[in-house]
């Protein structure tokens, strides 16, 4: 395998933001319930994909403000969602903040704001940026979308393995929220001192 094909693989399918979410919510109101969040992620990762292999070299190149600024948004956010996997209980998940509508938005919304989504479309999409690679709106448009299909795929297992475990996540589900709410504060603080 070529490393650029272990990156994809391990970049996607490893525990970030979007999976850990997945599985939290799977957890908690079952697979079904989960998708409209991975329809989110999936529409997310394709947008923010397509806009970095579109401009990719120009917005590190000439706007390195915005790596910063994705940087502190993400972690801030971050942070804003280990807290609420922190106090979340079972009943917490089957209310309003989790209607289909709002799932599709919030997985949308947060893989914008992904630090580990943006760097992983950039540095992925800085290889076919090249003009030699990007010769046609057709590969602007295929890479993106098979990116975004794996990370759909990556969000459906790892939903899968939330739901998967649904009773036994839901016995311990406060060590449980603690260790992924752990995780989550973790990227936070690395994608923080990152940015700094």
């Amino acid at each position: 395998m070529d490393p650029l094909t272990i990156y994809v693989l391990v970049a996607t399918f490893t525990p970030g933001p979007n999976n850990i979410l997945s599985t939290t919510t799977a957890s908690s109101v079952g697979f079904k319930k989960t998708f409209p969040f991975m329809l989110g992620v999936l529409t997310g990762t394709f947008v923010v994909f397509f806009a970095c292999s579109m401009f990719n070299v120009f917005l590190f190149q000439q706007l390195t403000f915005i790596s910063r600024f994705v940087g502190f948004a993400g972690a801030i956010y971050l942070t804003y969602l280990a807290y609420t996997i922190f106090k979340a209980k079972t009943d917490d998940y089957e209310g309003a903040g989790l209607k289909p509508n709002r799932l599709y938005v919030k997985g949308l919304t947060l893989t914008f704001i992904n630090p580990k989504a943006v760097i992983y479309g950039l540095t992925v999409t800085a290889f076919y940026s090249r003009p030699q690679y990007l010769d046609s709106l057709f590969t602007a448009i295929t890479v993106p979308l098979i990116l975004a299909v794996l990370c759909f795929i990556s969000v459906i297992i790892w939903g899968l393995f939330g739901s998967v475990f649904q009773q036994f996540l839901r016995k311990y589900q406060r060590s449980f929220n603690l260790a992924m709410g752990s995780l989550l504060l973790y990227s936070a603080i690395l994608v923080l001192i990152d940015a700094i």
